[in-house]
């Protein structure tokens, strides 16, 4: 610190000197300042830049979500219109043959959606076949038995379907979660005939009842076919009865 007293005794050249090196000094300091407080400002501008980027971005993810959204809306949308326009055009193709040609009223329009509906809750069952009925069943641990031997473990839902008759086993109709599933079930379930335990069971798709009344008859068919031929194997496919030679059965 210089007092007033210590300037005093200074010449004019040291006080000169003096004052150019607290000039010089608080110059520096100002510069320092002024470069501090523009680093400051920069930063301030950055972080606002950052923030808007993310923002920016915030609003790009979710407009991509709304759009995925929108897009998935629009699949399911289109696959149950088509679905619905497909049983349209075919009840008009079947009207259209007929000699009068009524119009669709709202009763064939809420039959077709009833059918829409029922083919696709059918999509997810399989029917089994052949399991012996008895009092008190435990239905959930019997499919789970049938299921684990062909090494599928779906969740599921059982129960027996019919009325029930002495000397019949009712079929048991058993829901999963897709049709994806039921794929896979079918798929595997010809290992059953290799099995000691479930040989005489068989698993089938879920049909409708025109479906199951023509599958009996194609059965009946095939077992007169396989009466009057014994060296040929008959089995049913696509709705088809199909032969081949016995021997080259494997």
């Amino acid at each position: 610190v210089v007092s007033t007293q210590s300037t005093g005794k200074l010449n004019k050249e040291a006080l000169v000197k003096l004052i150019m090196s607290g000039y010089m000094v608080t110059y520096a300091y100002e510069n320092v300042f002024e470069t501090f407080q523009r680093d400051v400002e920069n930063m301030k501008t950055d972080v606002i830049e950052s923030q808007k980027k993310v923002i920016k971005l915030q609003d790009q993810l979710l407009e991509a979500q709304s759009e995925n959204l929108d897009s998935v809306k629009k699949t399911v949308g289109s696959v149950v219109g088509e679905t619905v326009q497909q049983e349209i055009k075919l009840y008009s193709q079947a009207v259209s043959k007929t000699k009068a040609t009524p119009a669709i009223t709202k009763e064939d329009l809420k039959t077709v959606m009833k059918t829409v509906v029922s083919e696709e809750d059918r999509s997810r069952n399989v029917v089994i076949f052949g399991f012996k009925e008895v009092e008190e069943e435990d239905l959930t641990a019997a499919v789970t038995g049938v299921l684990q031997e062909i090494n599928e473990k779906p969740k599921f839902e059982a129960a027996r379907v019919g009325r029930r008759k002495s000397n019949h086993c009712r079929p048991i109709k058993v829901t999963v979660g897709s049709s994806g599933v039921v794929h896979q079930i079918l798929i595997k379930a010809k290992a059953l005939r290799n099995s000691d335990q479930f040989r005489n069971v068989f698993i089938d798709v879920d049909r409708c009842p025109e479906e199951r009344q023509l599958q009996r008859e194609l059965v009946q068919t095939m077992k007169e076919m396989s009466a009057k031929n014994c060296d040929k194997h008959f089995y049913i496919h696509s709705g088809k009865i199909f032969s081949r030679d016995r021997k080259s059965r494997v």
